[in-house]
């Protein structure tokens, strides 16, 4: 009793195994999308863009500084000395500042020496020139701005290419879908016409020689078969390999089955052509990132512009003798004022960064040109293909269906003794042919479609 329990669930498991996975095109986009380590990765392209304005803004946030130093010797208090300051940058090279000071002890330098309540002060400090209209920590800002679109149109490229490549394995996997069903179709028929010759033979209604031929096509007809399981484990070993599954990794043992066909997107393929593709114009998200990246080289530019002027920067501290911040004194003539200037002589170092900038800003802009020039020409190209295509899709449709014909015209001829077999199996081989070749320009037709929807970039790849 136990080892027939054993062979039953033995039995149950192996059955559930081979059981196949029905996978549709919609739901292998979505699987990609979700888990293709490929799509995490572009994802991430957007995190980082947010890490990159986080940073930018934190060079904002408040400084808060301290300094204390004390020497003591022999038992005589040298000097004590407290620097505290908290300085709030506000816009570009302009901080508010509020600090207190101390300082006492025997030797102190008198400049440092304070009362015994200490020194609370509240300033300002202001770039007059160099850093009025942008400096570097503005410039970062406005730059990360800008890469947040930069990096989503990165993030978008890559998406595009990764649906592109995958929908390619998907309808590469559909045709050999097709033609192992087509090699099987012709294989078995051929059997079922061998048993058939091979039991004329034997009422002696046909030549022996007869079941020679026979075999010989039949044999023919099982290599197509093979050769056909062959390319269709081929092509879905490609498709799963973008078939990812939580997060973990694509299933190679699993069996797949699709109620897709190539006809069904086919017919998908020009609805949607004629609908969204014929008149569209190019939105890449490459030419979307090349122009989000001149927004970043013109804000380079006009900082790099402004470090031409001269440094000058102005400091303002208004004192008190009053150590509670929220009730001091403040007076203009407790003040402390003071004034740097700075500026290279030469300007070699910022009229050559400046220069250099430029050039890049006009290169890129250069470039810009060129992508859009090139995906005009490509969207071009790929139109004309889909005419030609609509062309000789309806010659390879004229051609199967009078092969068909041809054949049924034979096999009658066949059955009232006025054809041999060579002549019936080699339409056979034509109708074949004819069926493979049709379903070979399909699915051209439909990576053409493809083309264009990954040059369009619009990342739409449900048709």
């Amino acid at each position: 009793m136990k080892f027939f329990l054993f062979t039953f669930l033995l039995m149950t498991c192996f059955c559930s195994a081979q059981i196949p996975y029905q996978l549709r095109y919609e739901e292998f986009l979505s699987n990609v999308l979700k888990f293709n380590p490929l799509s995490m990765q572009a994802e991430n392209e957007t995190r980082y863009s947010n890490y990159l304005l986080k940073a930018a803004k934190g060079s904002f946030d408040p400084l808060l500084s301290g300094n204390y130093n004390q020497k003591k010797f022999g038992g005589v208090n040298y000097f004590t000395t407290l620097n505290s300051e908290v300085k709030q940058p506000i816009f570009s090279s302009q901080y508010l500042k509020f600090g207190y000071d101390f300082g006492s002890g025997m030797y102190i330098n008198p400049e440092q020496k304070t009362s015994s309540i200490g020194l609370p002060y509240l300033g300002i400090e202001v770039s007059v020139l160099q850093g009025l209209i942008i400096d570097k920590r503005r410039a970062e800002l406005l730059k990360a701005k800008e890469y947040l679109n930069y990096y989503s149109a990165e993030k978008n490229v890559q998406l595009n290419l990764l649906l592109f490549e995958a929908s390619q394995r998907y309808f590469e996997w559909l045709l050999s879908i097709k033609q192992v069903s087509l090699n099987q179709y012709f294989m078995e028929l051929a059997g079922q016409r061998l048993k058939g010759i091979e039991e004329l033979v034997n009422y002696g209604e046909r030549a022996s020689i007869d079941t020679v031929e026979s075999m010989l096509y039949y044999k023919s007809r099982l290599m197509d078969y093979q050769n056909a399981l062959i390319n269709i484990k081929k092509a879905e070993n490609d498709m799963t390999a973008f078939n990812w599954k939580d997060n973990t990794s694509s299933d190679f043992s699993l069996k797949y089955k699709t109620l897709d066909s190539i006809e069904t997107y086919f017919i998908k393929a020009k609805v949607f052509f004629y609908q969204n593709l014929n008149a569209e114009e190019p939105s890449n998200p490459i030419l979307i990132k090349y122009a989000s990246f001149q927004k970043v080289l013109e804000i380079e530019n006009r900082f790099k512009k402004e470090l031409l002027k001269p440094n000058l920067n102005l400091k303002y501290n208004l004192l008190s003798n009053n150590a509670v911040a929220y009730n001091s004194d403040f007076y203009v003539n407790n003040c402390k004022f003071g004034i740097n200037l700075s500026f290279p002589v030469f300007l070699r170092i910022q009229t050559s960064e400046y220069k250099i900038a430029k050039l890049k800003s006009q290169n890129n802009n250069l470039e810009i040109l060129n992508k859009t020039n090139e995906l005009n020409s490509k969207i071009s190209t790929v139109k004309n293909t889909i005419v030609i295509l609509t062309n000789q899709l309806e010659i390879a449709a004229y051609i199967s269906n009078n092969t068909k014909l041809l054949l049924d015209a034979e096999q009658l001829k066949f059955d009232n003794g006025e054809s041999n077999l060579f002549m019936l199996n080699q339409r056979e081989n034509k109708v074949l042919e004819s069926e493979i070749k049709l379903a070979e320009f399909k699915l051209k037709y439909i990576v053409a479609v493809l083309n264009l929807i990954y040059l369009n970039g619009s990342l739409n790849y449900s048709f």
